[in-house]
């Protein structure tokens, strides 16, 4: 104990009311608890006033210090902490009675000391305490450190110990004063709250992150030994039709059964990981590379194909595609690795889903590309790159031009004349087929209207305008703004984009044929449910794909198949297009079949519809040589079919 502190008598609380009595039987005449001055002397009597208000302080201190004693155990029982404090020189310990009560120990049997304490740990952590505690003594600061029981109080329990030196009048330590408190409840929920920031919580697989800082230490341990790492991203091919047909209920059953379904044939040293959605990652570690991860492959794919069944009725068969990297050929870090087997990924889904493919750096030209191919479309449309070229449409009985369809070009500065079957796919892709969609139909739209022969212009409208639910919207504005006629108006569209969201598809047309606005089917015969789909939407026209005119002669099959359609609209009242007629042949054919229009390059080539003055304006000022029509376009060169520059057959 410090010299000063020895010096200076240490009175107890409890002993103030005894000290009282002591000054009350000295006085003649004592008072309840209170000193009475016997004597007249001035200073006698402010002596007793002085001890009186002393005393009448001390009570009032021991009681508040009563109080806040109670309180502090009360808040120690409540937070679970217990005191203990260890003289440094004979290690002399005294425990508070929460520290009996948090370890299980009697107070009337068991005797604190440090060695004691030090065996409430677990061995390792005992060591643990043990140092620390002789850090503070040497150092002279304090420490905080969390050590687990032992197998007596709980091997699972955790304990927090704050360690705090007390000094002497030298500085030197003397004691060590500690506070204990059992945190099994919060190490408990912060291993919780790990484990689920680190793990999937739909099928306990480590997620994208974990997985991550999982590929660290294995790649450092792979170097080291000059081994391979292979890694392998799993996504199952339409999945999303799981989720639109049965609900997302179904889908998180068929994520867990796959997860089982790949754990299987993970080695206890490789890692299954979900890393989002419906994608997977395996890390496969060592084997000989690339066969072993080929031969991994083969076997997931096989075991994900194979069908599964939900809720004892819905039968599923699904199938997956697999992109692969390795370490170090394909990538050193963890990132580069993961980025590279998603690349060969979208690479396989692209071109071949239901397979795999590994990695190789013309993949990432390839990505590259891609991106800039995708930005330069975006562009486009603001650095106005984009045009409309017109193809003619003829009435076959007698001759007289319908009207055009408005076809979409893009001459690209820097990639040349883009085939639409290639940037259209890409432009729904990306999310500007909306706008883009709009400033056909509204080209279009401005460009007829200017035409003194009311001819009709079709216009193909994508499935990305469809479901978006607003193109009557727009199509009304279009037609307000320009002046055009509804009835000169046709919209086509495909029966491949009807079948999804049927109902708000069905929505979209009825509304667009509520302006006046014409419908026609376009590539019809192609599509996946004809009949159902004739019957349920409110067309006005059929176009017949060219691919049954490319073989068209007589008793073909192709003839057989024209007849039936032709049949099948005359049945319905429905006019049939036939599209791609290119020689004088097919024409002759179609014409004796009973087709009600054509269409194709020996009427005419998509161009610019300069071309075709004579068409749009037949009683103007006869155009330029640069804009007669191309032989094929007349009257000498169509072999018998007479045609006329009229609006209407």
């Amino acid at each position: 104990m410090p010299d000063d502190q020895a010096r200076i008598p240490w009175i107890d609380p409890a002993d103030i009311e005894d000290i009282c009595q002591q000054f009350c039987n000295l006085s003649d005449r004592p008072g309840a608890g209170t000193i009475v001055a016997t004597s007249r002397h001035p200073l006698i009597q402010k002596f007793a006033l002085a001890a009186n208000f002393s005393l009448d302080l001390a009570r009032r201190a021991a009681r508040t210090s009563a109080e806040s004693i109670r309180e502090l155990k009360k808040i120690h029982r409540i937070a679970r902490i217990a005191s203990w404090r260890v003289l440094t020189a004979h290690h002399d310990t005294i425990w508070s009675d929460e520290m009996h009560e948090m370890f299980g120990c009697d107070p009337e049997r068991f005797v604190p000391g440090f060695d004691a304490m030090i065996h409430l740990f677990a061995p390792p952590d005992a060591h643990d305490f043990v140092s620390a505690f002789h850090d503070v003594v040497a150092r002279g600061q304090g420490v905080a450190i969390e050590l687990r029981g032992n197998e007596t109080n709980g091997a699972d329990r955790w304990f927090w110990i704050d360690m705090q030196p007390e000094h002497d009048s030298n500085g030197e330590v003397f004691a060590v004063r500690g506070i204990c408190q059992d945190i099994t409840e919060r190490k408990s929920a912060f291993e919780r709250i790990r484990y689920l920031s680190r793990h999937d919580q739909l099928t306990g697989l480590s997620n994208r992150a974990h997985l991550g800082e999982q590929l660290v230490p294995i790649l450092a341990a792979a170097a080291r030994r000059r081994d391979s790492v292979a890694v392998l991203c799993i996504d199952l091919d339409g999945f999303k039709s799981v989720n639109d047909l049965y609900g997302h209920a179904a889908g998180d059953d068929v994520l867990r059964e796959i997860a089982r379904r790949l754990s299987r044939h993970i080695r206890d040293t490789d890692i299954l990981a979900r890393s989002g959605g419906d994608e997977f990652v395996v890390i496969q570690i060592g084997g000989n590379q690339p066969d072993a991860a080929t031969s991994l492959a083969r076997r997931l794919l096989t075991e994900a194909s194979t069908s599964l069944v939900l809720g004892g009725q819905a039968e599923i068969a699904l199938s997956t595609s697999i992109g692969i990297a390795l370490y170090p050929a394909d990538g050193t870090t963890p990132d580069d690795l993961l980025a590279h087997a998603a690349r060969a990924l979208h690479i396989v889904k692209s071109d071949s889903p239901n397979n795999f493919a590994r990695y190789d750096s013309s993949m990432e030209r390839t990505g590259q590309d891609r991106r800039k191919f995708e930005h330069d479309l975006r562009l486009a449309l603001q650095r106005d790159e984009f045009s409309l070229v017109y193809q003619p449409i003829l009435c076959a009985h007698h001759g007289a031009f319908k009207g055009f369809e408005a076809l979409l070009r893009w001459n690209s500065p820097l990639h040349g004349p883009v085939p639409p079957d290639i940037f259209i796919g890409i432009a729904e892709a990306i999310g500007i087929m909306g706008p883009l969609g709009a400033w056909v139909l509204r080209t279009a739209c401005t460009e007829a209207a200017t035409w003194p022969n009311p001819l009709k212009i079709a216009v193909n409208v994508s499935p990305i305008q469809i479901q978006q639910g607003n193109l009557a919207a727009t199509i009304a504005d279009i037609l307000a703004e320009t002046g055009l006629a509804p009835g000169r108006l046709e919209i086509e569209v495909t029966e491949s984009m009807l079948i999804r969201h049927p109902e708000r598809a069905l929505e979209t047309l009825r509304q667009i044929k509520a302006l006046g606005v014409d419908i026609a089917i376009d590539d019809f015969g192609t599509g996946y449910s004809s009949l159902a789909t004739l019957r349920a939407f409110p067309f006005d026209k059929l176009k017949v794909d060219r691919s049954f005119v490319r073989d068209l002669d007589e008793g073909s099959e192709s003839l057989a198949i024209i007849n039936a359609i032709l049949g099948l609209g005359r049945g319905l009242r429905m006019p049939v297009v036939v599209e791609g007629v290119e020689t004088q042949t097919q024409a002759d054919i179609l014409r004796r079949c009973g087709c009600d229009e054509m269409q194709g390059y020996l009427l005419g080539r998509p161009s610019a519809i300069e071309r075709f003055t004579t068409i749009t304006n037949p009683n103007g000022t006869p155009p330029p040589p640069s804009c007669i029509l191309s032989p094929p376009m007349a009257q000498e060169r169509a072999g018998g079919i007479a045609i006329s520059n009229a609006g209407h057959s």
